[in-house]
């Protein structure tokens, strides 16, 4: 029965608490776009307001 206390209070942190330390508006900020999957010539540089996007942006060439 603890597992499920434990289970359910994490849930509840990772939809209410998680989210709201993110700013929606700092990908944008960052010239980034929110996506599933970055492209091989982009890299992941932030996590989303979505919890299943992660913010994208294009390598610069001394990043390879």
């Amino acid at each position: 029965m603890k597992i499920f206390y434990y289970l359910f209070h994490f849930l509840c942190y990772a939809t209410f608490v998680l989210p709201a330390l993110v700013d929606p508006e700092r990908c944008s900020k960052l010239y980034g776009q929110c996506k599933k999957r970055c492209a091989r010539y982009e890299k992941q540089i932030e996590l989303c307001l979505s919890p299943s996007k992660i913010c994208c942006i294009e390598r610069a060439f001394e990043d390879d």
